[in-house]
């Protein structure tokens, strides 16, 4: 049997309005190299500049409308202030995406939990 590879999106996002220095690209190749180790398949990426709060974000919420029509299963990001600054606000996120069956992964926090 054949080990297929998990469906990984990847979300960038930067807290300045525009990005004149080119963060957006280094955080995609960053997390493209660590969907590779982790053996996944980039079937999407949708990213984020300026600070606006919550589910007020176009590229997260392109995620969340994806997720399911293209069978997302692990969602890569820098680290867990790319979703949300606020840790209540992330945790609910990370609850709503574990009940999913969605796996938030960082390069540099490993696997992102509720708990």
């Amino acid at each position: 049997m054949e080990n297929r590879k998990k469906k990984a999106w990847i979300y960038t996002h930067i807290d300045a309005p525009e990005d004149s220095h080119g963060a957006l690209k280094k955080q995609y190749e960053q997390l493209n190299t660590y969907g590779e180790q982790l053996q996944t398949e980039i079937a999407g990426s949708s990213s984020d500049t300026g600070g606006r709060p919550g589910l007020g974000r176009p590229g997260l919420n392109l995620f969340l409308e994806a997720k399911d029509s293209r069978g997302i299963e692990v969602l890569l990001v820098l680290d867990s202030t790319r979703i949300f600054r606020d840790g209540k606000l992330c945790r609910e996120f990370l609850f709503q995406m574990a009940r999913c069956g969605i796996e938030v992964c960082s390069p540099l926090e490993g696997r992102l939990s509720a708990r």
